[in-house]
């Protein structure tokens, strides 16, 4: 350890990791990438200024498995030393979680939760109930593969049913894969656009996500491989585009209701084991609520940003940050309560 004092050198304001103004630094280790400096002048007011103010909202929820860590395939081969994985760039982004020395653990302060298995009693408690957000990174690793009318695929429907936001990152075909298989979807992968994104005018955003995206780039670049979009053609009826080129979107919401079947059919499912709750079109909800059969919805958000490519043994930014950003801030379509579909799963 040394003390240092630049002094009034007339070099320019930032000289890496030394002192600028008459203060005195202290200069921590041997390189310099990981030196650090405690800044002595009270004049300087740096004490009075955030370093980063970004809290993580106290209902998001990050899925922390078993392979978000060691990242995917793509991650451990495209290169570099330090190289990490969606998951891990994501956390950092975010803010999320406090460091025990055994690994990341639930923010004391609640802005930072992890859900480390789709088993268990804490995701059993988020699916009946509103209202939060799900933040789910590539899983190509560790992809859950359950049947449809299995306790997993059932609880995952009806924690989006129940008025909830379920956030999926792509960069990795498993994203689609696991959208499709339990939310009946026909999501298709586009081989490659270049971008530039657009995003659309105010007036066609969904409603739920004006205020998040307000202050958003109008673009978002390609880089290499490392934006994964849908094909416009292959989206449901009702998807709502957020980011988009005239053949692809990376960035899109689609909304997903459950409804109840009729009584009959439910007398004869249930005894089965089998779930009462059916997938339905948003809007032939109202109709359903006329036959005193209850409707509700929650949304999906894709975001086909890989977040890998911007960091390999250093942390870099990409504009794609503020995207996730605004997307765990977008409002979620359900009242806080029990929902709706919890009687029926």
């Amino acid at each position: 350890m040394r003390l240092f004092s630049r002094g009034n050198t007339g070099e320019s304001e930032y000289d890496g990791d030394y002192a600028h103004d008459n203060s005195i630094g202290v200069s921590v280790g041997s390189l310099k990438a990981r030196k650090q400096m405690l800044l002595l002048n009270p004049e300087a007011g740096w004490m009075n200024q955030p370093i980063n103010p970004y809290l993580a909202p106290t209902d998001l929820y990050l899925f922390w498995g078993d392979s978000t860590e060691p990242g995917t395939l793509a991650s451990g081969f495209s290169g570099g030393r330090g190289r990490t994985s969606s998951g891990e760039r994501i956390r950092q982004i975010l803010k999320f979680g406090t460091f025990t020395g055994n690994g990341y653990v639930d923010d004391a302060t609640g802005h930072g939760k992890f859900l480390r298995s789709w088993e268990g009693l804490r995701f059993q408690s988020m699916a009946i109930k509103c209202c939060s957000t799900l933040l789910v990174p590539p899983m190509e690793r560790n992809l859950p593969i359950a049947a449809d009318q299995s306790q997993f695929a059932r609880r995952i429907r009806s924690y989006v049913a129940n008025g909830n936001q379920l956030i999926m990152i792509g960069g990795d075909y498993s994203t689609l894969v696991f959208i499709n298989r339990y939310f009946h979807f026909e999501l298709k992968k586009t081989v490659y656009d270049a971008g530039p994104f657009e995003k659309l005018p105010e007036k066609q955003l969904p409603e739920n996500c004006k205020e998040a995206f307000e202050d958003m780039p109008e673009t978002l670049p390609q880089s290499g491989l490392s934006v994964t979009t849908v094909t416009k053609q292959s989206l449901p009826p009702g998807a709502k585009l957020i980011y988009a080129t005239p053949v692809s979107s990376p960035v899109f919401e689609l909304t997903y209701c459950e409804s109840i079947m009729d009584k009959d059919s439910c007398d004869t499912v249930k005894p089965m084991g089998k779930s009462c709750a059916v997938d339905v079109l948003p809007q032939d909800c109202p109709a359903l609520e006329k036959l005193g059969r209850p409707c509700s919805c929650g949304t999906i958000m894709y975001v086909g940003y890989d977040y890998v490519e911007h960091h390999s043994h250093t942390i870099g930014r990409s504009v794609w940050d503020k995207i996730l950003r605004a997307a765990v801030a977008t409002k979620k379509l359900g009242k806080p309560g029990l929902g709706d579909m919890t009687s029926y799963t």
